[in-house]
């Protein structure tokens, strides 16, 4: 307890080099989960070795007696009643309520992705057709026309088609042009 009257920011200066000097009893150890991108992770503290340290001051206690919100526990944001101080509301047992909470959407995640790959699986049978070149399945995919061939005979029409372009003779150049033949005068 803070007992001389002082100002308000020499107050709160005190009290909060106090708790800094006494961090290590009072805090307890964090044990935090792996939490995905994007969310929060949660976790809880264990107090086991420490002692809760509460502050208050006379004006306070003088305003509002013992068991009002006059307590102010290391660690926390905010004054409380006496009670509230001393509780420890992130310990394992409010961790594990929350966590039973997370559990059935945890179970439910393998079931959900099962059951959009089954219907992915379902959506693409539903449009494949047989190729008219090779009599192959074929799924859909971008850049193939529906009902048309598969993608290894449009690739191997594109690579004939290229050789073909490839093993035709260069035409010589015809006379007349801009770049043609001179007449000789």
């Amino acid at each position: 307890m803070f007992t001389k009257n002082v100002g308000k920011l020499a107050m709160q200066t005190r009290m909060s080099e106090v708790g800094e000097l006494a961090r290590g009893h009072w805090r307890g150890e964090w044990n935090g989960d792996y939490a995905p991108e994007g969310e929060r992770p949660d976790g809880y503290r264990d107090y086991k070795g420490t002692v809760p340290l509460l502050a208050t001051t006379l004006r306070l206690l003088a305003a509002n007696g013992p068991h009002g919100p006059v307590w102010w526990r290391y660690g926390r944001t905010a004054w409380q009643t006496l009670g509230d101080a001393l509780d420890n509301p992130d310990v394992y047992r409010a961790y594990s309520v929350r966590d039973q909470a997370r559990r059935p959407a945890r179970e439910a995640e393998p079931e959900r992705a099962r059951r959009e790959r089954e219907e992915e699986r379902r959506r693409l049978e539903a449009g494949t057709w047989v190729c008219p070149t090779c009599q192959r399945y074929v799924y859909p995919d971008d850049g193939l026309t529906p009902g048309g061939e598969c993608r290894p005979c449009l690739n191997y029409r594109e690579r004939a088609a290229a050789e073909a372009v490839q093993e035709q003779p260069e035409q010589p150049p015809s006379g007349g042009g801009v770049f043609g033949r001179r007449r000789r005068t």
